[in-house]
C-alpha cells in the first residue's frame, strides 16, 4: 500500500523508491536494525554484526538473540529475496546451532567494544534485556535458532520455502523494507510477509479463549494476587509519588510480573510485586550512579552478588547498579516492607533518575 502525507492541502502520495536508486546498501539496513531491533517487530538484543563464522568463509550480518534464549540469525539484502537466501540462512543457523555460551560472549565482547575487559558479562546483559522485554524467568541461551530475512522484495519461491520450514517447526519470518523519498527526507516500510499476519477479525462473533488475568484486570492482578497487603499499600504509594512527580505515563498493569512506566517506548521503572518486597529497576544513562554512593543515600544496604541466596533473600532493603551497554545502566532497588518510599532521600532520587533516563 502507498505511504500518504496529510497536509492542509489534504492526502498526497509519498513517491516510492528502490535500494539501489538511493544509494542504499545492506550496511545500512544493518546499522538501523542494530540501533532499534523493532525494525523488524519484536525486541531483540543484536549482539554481533559481520560475524565471522570459523572454519569457513562465512559471514552472518547480524546476530541477535530474542527474550526466549533463542539465538537469531539476521540476514539482509537491499535487493529481490532470492532464493540461495534460505539456503545460507539455514546454513549459517545450523552453525551456530553448535555454539557455546562463552562463543556469543567473545561475539558479544567484540560487538560492543569490550574485548580484554575481565568485568564484560553477557549473561548479565541477557538478564537485564529480559527484564526489560517482561520476562522473569531467564532462558537459556541457544536452546533454539531462529532466522530473520530483510529485503525489498519477496520472491515467490522463497516465500513457498519459509512456509514449508514454519510448517516443519523452523522458525524463518521474512520482511519486505519498501523505501519513500520526499524532498531531503527518506521513510522505510517494513512489512513481515512470513508468517502471514492473522486477520484480527477472525474469531469476531465467536467465544474466545478465556485471556489471562493479568491482561484483563492488572491492577487487580498485581494489587489483590501478587502483593501482601503491606507491598499493596507500597505499591500504591509509590504510584502516587511518581505521579506527583512526573508527567508520565503509566502504571502499565497488563504484564506477569511487574508493572511499567514507560518513556519514549522504554521502560524507565518496572516494579515487580512480590508479596515480602517490591523489587524497583531503573534505567539510566552509563556512570551516572555508583552502588556504594546510592546505598549510601539512601540508606539501604549494598547488594553483595558474592553472598549466597539465603543470606540475600534475609537482608534488608538493597541496591545494585549494574552496566547494560555503553550507553546505560540498571539500578535494582529491593525495597523490603520496611522502606520509606515518602522518604526525601528516596523523592530526591527519584527526580535524579528520571532525568537520568538516556533519551
Amino acid at each position: 500500500m502507498p505511504l500518504w502525507k496529510i497536509s492542509e492541502k489534504g492526502p498526497s502520495k509519498v513517491k516510492e523508491t528502490k535500494f539501489k536508486q538511493e544509494k542504499l546498501l545492506e550496511e545500512h539496513l544493518e546499522d538501523w536494525i542494530a540501533r532499534d531491533s523493532s525494525i523488524v517487530g519484536e525486541p531483540l538484543l543484536v549482539f554481533g554484526r559481520q560475524v565471522i563464522i570459523p572454519d569457513t568463509k562465512d559471514r552472518l550480518d547480524l546476530l541477535a538473540v530474542d527474550p526466549r534464549g533463542s539465538i537469531t540469525v539476521i540476514e539482509l539484502k537491499r535487493g529481490q529475496l532470492k532464493d540461495p537466501v534460505d539456503v545460507q540462512s539455514l546454513r549459517y543457523a545450523s552453525y551456530v546451532s553448535k555454539w557455546r555460551f562463552q562463543d556469543f560472549e567473545n561475539v558479544a565482547r567484540n560487538y560492543f567494544g569490550k574485548v580484554g575487559d575481565t568485568e564484560f558479562n553477557f549473561n548479565e546483559l541477557f538478564e537485564s534485556f529480559c527484564s526489560e522485554s517482561g520476562v522473569d524467568d531467564i532462558p537459556d541461551i541457544n536452546a533454539e535458532q531462529r532466522i530473520i530475512i530483510v529485503g525489498s522484495s519477496v520472491r515467490e519461491k522463497l516465500g513457498s520455502v519459509a512456509l514449508w520450514l514454519r510448517e516443519h517447526n523452523i522458525d524463518i519470518k521474512l520482511i519486505e523494507v519498501q523505501a519513500y523519498r520526499e524532498g531531503s527526507d527518506l521513510f522505510i516500510q517494513p512489512t513481515t510477509i512470513v508468517p502471514i499476519a492473522v486477520s484480527r477479525f477472525v474469531s469476531v462473533g465467536k467465544t474466545g479463549p478465556e485471556r489471562q488475568p493479568w491482561s484483563t484486570d492488572g491492577r487487580i492482578w498485581h494489587l489483590e494476587k501478587r502483593c501482601s497487603p503491606k507491598t499493596k499499600e507500597m505499591l500504591l504509594l509509590l504510584d502516587q509519588v511518581v505521579q506527583d512527580e512526573f508527567e508520565i505515563e503509566g502504571p502499565r498493569w497488563s504484564q506477569k510480573y511487574y508493572v511499567a512506566y514507560p518513556v519514549n517506548n522504554y521502560n524507565w521503572l518496572c516494579i515487580h510485586t512480590k508479596p515480602r518486597f517490591l523489587v524497583l529497576d531503573f534505567l539510566v544513562k552509563a556512570g551516572v550512579f555508583k552502588t556504594d554512593e546510592l546505598a549510601k543515600r539512601l540508606g539501604v544496604e549494598k547488594f553483595d552478588t558474592d553472598e549466597s541466596l539465603a543470606e540475600k533473600l534475609g537482608m534488608p532493603s538493597t541496591v545494585f547498579v549494574k552496566n547494560r551497554n555503553q550507553a546505560s545502566d540498571r539500578i535494582r532497588l529491593r525495597a523490603k516492607e520496611d522502606f520509606d518510599i515518602k522518604s526525601e532521600a528516596f523523592i530526591e532520587f527519584l527526580r535524579d533518575a528520571f532525568k537520568a533516563f538516556p533519551k
